[in-house]
């Protein structure tokens, strides 16, 4: 018979984690809260007494949670003040969460953890999550190496490739906010899996696309997924690491996101032509460079999605929805994979020391049985609960929280994503400058009985010049300027031009021949007797030839390098310092080394300041992506994070925007727009608590 507390009160209905126990060990359980005590069970601070044969785990307010014995009598806050217990009939697999039981959850967790160890299984799942966050970087730089290629192919406007850069950002909100909330109702490994698939699936389709429509269509999708898995892969592997861990694991799964940078850039340099000339001679070929480019990047979401077939579910999201058995083989698993080499060794911690019972979430009445379940019912329910976990964001006790770090992800995504999009453009224009500078000026020279044939004029403005049957045969004329010139009885054959004009000139008696010479060359012009034939099929808009993928290979290569060892020296002061000290320090350095763009005058100037900014700037960026993952409770852990991230895509793509417009306007503008926003960002940052000593 069970043993009853004081006061005649009826047990509780057991549950099925009895069932599977058999009943063999049953205890009985302090639930009364002694000379009219409240509710105990609200305090998250713990107490654990541990021995070979059992664990305690007791909160502040004194009530005590032994073995299996939560099973079997009521328990304090159970039912009230008044401490009249709840029923928990069994009418379905999902769970209501109950607040009040989530550090008893929490600090099982990590003894289960510890008692599992760090090891082989953590290194394996490290790396399967790590290609899954490089598929992010992967997914928001590859547009910028596609576009001069594509848009020849796809003959893009100035506005629709604007569209293309802005569309993988509004994928990536989209994602964050549905994949999140998913997390948290139908488990970590599922929701991640299936964003990560979409993200590969469409990736891949993208390289097939005939038409910009469709290759728009497919980049949304692609970052629908991608934007859907960056909230879970933080939240899945923080749920597999202990807490004194916690901020260097997660800091050396963060080297993968600067990884994913890299491997774009090496990518882009093996496989993409690197001038635009030799972009218009690979548009020539069935299947463009660009396109086997985008298949090649797609491979880490594949790879990332093979890995986690093979993973299990997050153990913490298991017992928050009372699958406890499911749980306990979790942490045996995780224990045999890391005492591989110690085939005797035993898992100390049973199902029977779950701190189960009396404050265990409440069974959902209509929620689907787990043996009728599908992955489609899963999403439906999942997306009907998503409203109430994401009110709770900004309810209390969370409200506070949710705003601050509102406040850093949007500051910290308007500043660095608009410098990603300013220092490439400054340096392209830097570029311009130079180029325009070193022009080759022909004033009032004759060309007579002149031939130009198979060879390339770059860079030449012809003003007053008169030709007079000459021909440009097989020839390529790049940013050429025929400005108030006479041509008479002349021939352009097998022409290509790039940004070349004829303005307030004469031409007469000229023949044009397989060229593409489009009437928008001609502003201001008197013709006369001209003939066309045979005009340059494709794409009628002027794509410049003065692409130098060089430079911007090194830019973007050199930068996301420099985060590398950024993130690894971030990991050392993580746990030392803390997440708010680490983060707040960091942006407030960013913050002081903006204004050093005022000096920024060339190429290896602007590189060197990116470097720099990123080194600096990367340590905030992890330790905003650890806290955020520390502050909520798993319940709506991911949910948080989503819209956390969501909105930092649209500061990123306001980043982008507004520090699109700076590249013409003074040095100033950009410097002092991302000091203010990165010094908001760290004064802000000092009003969080800090999380490292969290349980999750």
């Amino acid at each position: 018979m069970r043993a009853q507390a004081e006061g005649s009160v009826q047990p509780r209905r057991r549950s099925r984690l009895d069932l599977h126990a058999g009943r063999a060990r049953q205890s009985a359980t302090l639930w009364a809260i002694m000379n009219g005590g409240g509710d105990g069970l609200e305090s998250a601070s713990l107490v654990r007494h541990g021995s070979s044969s059992g664990r305690s785990y007791m909160s502040e307010g004194g009530v005590q949670r032994e073995g299996l014995s939560g099973h079997g009598g009521g328990g304090a806050g159970s039912g009230g003040p008044a401490g009249t217990p709840r029923d928990t009939t069994e009418t379905g697999d999902e769970l209501d969460y109950v607040e009040s039981d989530a550090p008893l959850l929490s600090q099982f967790h990590e003894d289960a953890i510890q008692q599992a160890g760090t090891g082989a299984f953590q290194r394996l799942l490290l790396l399967i999550v790590g290609l899954g966050l490089a598929a992010d970087t992967i997914e928001i730089f590859v547009v910028a190496y596609v576009i001069p290629s594509a848009e020849v192919e796809l003959c893009m406007s100035g506005t629709e490739k604007g569209w293309l850069a802005a569309i993988t950002f509004i994928g990536m909100m989209i994602g964050a906010m549905i994949w999140g909330s998913l997390s948290d109702n139908v488990g970590r490994r599922r929701a991640l899996l299936s964003a990560l698939f979409i993200n590969a699936l469409f990736g891949i389709m993208t390289a097939f696309m005939p038409t910009y429509g469709n290759f728009m269509t497919t980049r949304l999708c692609s970052g629908i997924g991608i934007g859907g898995g960056i909230p879970i892969v933080f939240a899945y592997y923080c749920e597999f690491v202990t807490q004194a861990e916690r901020g260097r694991q997660l800091s050396w799964l963060l080297v993968f996101w600067a990884i994913g940078g890299v491997f774009t850039a090496l990518m882009a340099w093996i496989i993409i032509p690197r001038t635009g000339i030799t972009v218009v001679l690979d548009e020539e070929l069935h299947f463009s460079s660009w396109r086997i480019f985008l298949v090649v990047c797609s491979l880490p979401s594949f790879a990332a999605v093979i890995g986690l077939y093979h993973m299990p579910e997050s153990p913490r999201f298991l017992l928050e929805k009372g699958r406890e058995v499911e749980a306990m083989m979790v942490y045996k698993k995780i224990f045999k994979w890391n005492n591989a080499h110690n085939p005797g060794a035993e898992y100390q911690i049973s199902e029977l020391e779950l701190p189960s019972g009396t404050q265990r979430p409440l069974r959902r009445s209509n929620s689907p049985q787990t043996t009728a379940k599908t992955f489609g019912a899963d999403i439906t329910h999942g997306l009907e609960n998503s409203m109430g976990h994401f009110l709770q964001l900004f309810a209390p006790p969370y409200f506070k929280i949710t705003i601050l770090l509102l406040i850093v992800w949007l500051t910290s995504s308007f500043g660095f994503y608009g410098l990603s999009v300013w220092f490439p453009e400054y340096i392209k224009l830097l570029k311009s400058e130079e180029y325009s500078k070193n022009a080759t000026i022909v004033n009032g020279k004759v060309f007579q009985d002149y031939m130009f044939n198979n060879t390339r004029l770059d860079n030449i403005q012809y003003l007053n010049t008169n030709f007079e049957n000459v021909t440009f045969r097989e020839t390529v004329l790049n940013h050429v300027l025929f400005l108030n010139c006479s041509l008479t009885n002349c021939i352009f054959s097998d022409i290509r031009s790039s940004k070349t004009f004829f303005k307030y000139s004469t031409l007469f008696h000229i023949n044009f021949t397989d060229t593409d010479m489009h009437p928008y060359r001609f502003p201001y012009c008197d013709m006369e007797d001209i003939t066309f034939h045979g005009l340059a099929p494709g794409c009628t808009l002027d794509f410049d030839y003065n692409i130098h993928y060089k430079e911007i290979f090194q830019e973007n290569l050199i930068g996301q390098l420099t985060m590398i060892p950024g993130t690894l020296a971030a990991s050392l002061f993580m746990d030392k310092l803390g997440r708010v000290k680490v983060m707040s320090i960091s942006f407030a350095l960013s913050s002081v080394s903006a204004f050093f763009i005022w000096f920024l005058k060339s190429k290896a100037g602007v590189i060197v300041f990116e470097a720099v900014f990123n080194f600096i700037f990367i340590s905030g960026w992890n330790g905003l992506d650890i806290a955020t993952t520390e502050a909520f409770p798993t319940h709506i852990r991911t949910t948080a994070y989503g819209f956390l991230s969501a909105a930092s895509r649209i500061a990123g793509v306001l980043g982008s925007l507004c520090f699109g417009q700076f590249i013409y306007s003074s040095q100033a503008i950009p410097m002092l727009t991302t000091s203010a926003v990165l010094m908001i960002g760290a004064i802000v940052s000092l009003k969080l608590k800090e999380t490292k000593d969290n349980l999750i």
